[in-house]
């Protein structure tokens, strides 16, 4: 066992001496030979250097900063609205962090939300290297925008059916010890997971949230070769099955085919993988679409992680194979984001302008992120900037009833430069700050894409 993967505090006296860089570079040194030792199939190699990261120095470390620091981006750390953890407090956390499954944690405390980061740090790498390419939920190198693409590129050239199961919505009853027996670690961490399981840890409601906590991961190790099992199942079916494609992310699953038997009958492979597990799924959290057309009672077209997939029937002018297939944002998200940001203009409807722009700007901004690596057309985003646009009118009105809307336009729209009149403030300090808009963000992201 490697000296310098166990070196304590010796090394930096204090919190903020620590160079964050080397110790990123030491914990990803192991998870790299963690992940080459389960690819070659070396199980002792594996255990092994799990539990030299979970005992390193560098590891609980970088599983407290990503705790206090990265997740929460505050010197004071809080949970349920108390102070819990300073930046002073941190060495001591990181010296008693350690498995321990004779004290049972709460899920919401500060020792053990970091012990489960730890954790999942030392398992991730081992079990990316067998997850199968269809599973891209709560994993590092993919995202949502991934999962979308994989099911655009399945159905781009031929319309589909498309069979939608919610699988984290089964998770009330879950049977512990058979997920335990699938991990297969070793006993110290097998105990202390168990531990977990049995205080609550993965429930119907938030099996799904928070990447940073072990939970996720669990879950989609106990779904792990489900793609395997529906694709030899379907090959026994019938010639005609090639073409099959699974997608998942965290609890939502998508099967894929031109065939709707198949589709069909993929049903029961999910049930019969459930089953292993205890667990079951109601009909209601299954349904079949179509890509082009209805599909019994559903429309063409069908939503997942908050984008809609439809294809429209066109001339062959337009397209040869007939069809366009087109991607947007669901109805769904865009009253959802609409409603946030006007529950923000009517909490902050006493704030001064530039306040409440800071409170919308990150909201804007990342909901634009979202959908600008797929969506590129801007009247989705500029009907949204119209409705904001009213609601700060009403904003605006609301604190000058007695002045005429000249006045009021003038005040709280300003050109700048060339630019159209932007909703654009200053605050005490004299710092100017202005609105984004959607339509402004997605034009610049596909100018730099």
């Amino acid at each position: 066992m490697s000296n310098t993967s166990l070196k304590t505090t010796g090394e930096w006296k204090e919190w903020r001496e620590i160079n964050w860089t080397k110790v990123e570079r030491r914990v990803f040194k192991l998870q790299k030979r963690i992940y080459r030792a389960s690819q070659r199939g070396d199980v002792i190699a594996v255990r092994k250097l799990q539990k030299m990261l979970i005992k390193s120095w560098y590891g609980r470390l970088l599983a407290v900063r990503r705790f206090s620091q990265i997740n929460q981006g505050e010197k004071i750390i809080e949970v349920g609205g108390v102070q819990l953890l300073s930046p002073d407090k941190c060495f001591a956390l990181a010296k008693r962090l350690k498995l321990n499954s004779k004290v049972k944690p709460m899920i919401s405390t500060v020792k053990d939300q970091p012990l489960q980061i730890l954790v999942k740090m030392s398992l991730e790498n081992q079990w990316e290297a067998k997850f199968e390419l269809s599973s891209y939920g709560f994993k590092l190198p993919k995202s949502c925008q991934d999962a979308m693409k994989a099911i655009v590129n399945c159905v781009k050239f031929h319309p589909k059916y498309l069979l939608k199961a919610d699988i984290s919505q089964c998770f009330k009853c879950f049977d512990h010890e058979q997920l335990l027996k699938k991990l297969d670690t070793y006993p110290t961490l097998r105990k202390q997971i168990r531990v977990w399981l049995k205080d609550g840890l993965i429930n119907g409601k938030d099996l799904f949230k928070w990447e940073e906590v072990i939970s996720p991961l669990l879950a989609n190790i106990a779904f792990h070769d489900t793609e395997e099992k529906i694709k030899h199942y379907t090959k026994a079916l019938s010639d005609q099955c090639e073409g099959l494609s699974l997608i998942r992310y965290g609890g939502n699953l998508v099967i894929a085919h031109k065939n709707i038997e198949v589709v069909q009958k993929c049903q029961y492979i999910i049930r019969e993988c459930l089953s292993d597990l205890c667990l079951e799924l109601k009909p209601s959290q299954i349904i079949i679409y179509h890509t082009l057309y209805r599909c019994g009672e559903e429309e063409p077209g069908f939503d997942f992680l908050g984008f809609n997939i439809r294809q429209h029937k066109v001339s062959k002018n337009q397209s040869k194979l007939g069809f366009k297939t087109k991607i947007k944002p669901s109805t769904g998200m865009i009253r959802s984001h609409y409603c946030h940001i006007a529950e923000v203009i009517d909490k902050y409807k006493s704030a001064s302008q530039a306040v409440l722009i800071r409170k919308l700007n990150p909201i804007v901004k990342s909901w634009v992120n979202y959908y600008s690596k797929l969506f590129v057309s801007k009247k989705i985003f500029q009907d949204l900037d119209n409705l904001i646009f009213q609601k700060l009118w009403g904003w605006a009105k609301r604190r000058h009833p007695n002045q005429n809307n000249h006045w009021i336009y003038q005040k709280y729209w300003q050109s700048i430069g060339e630019n159209k009149r932007e909703f654009f403030g200053s605050d005490k300090n004299g710092s100017q700050v202005r609105l984004l808009r959607h339509a402004n963000l997605i034009y610049w992201s596909i100018e730099l894409a």
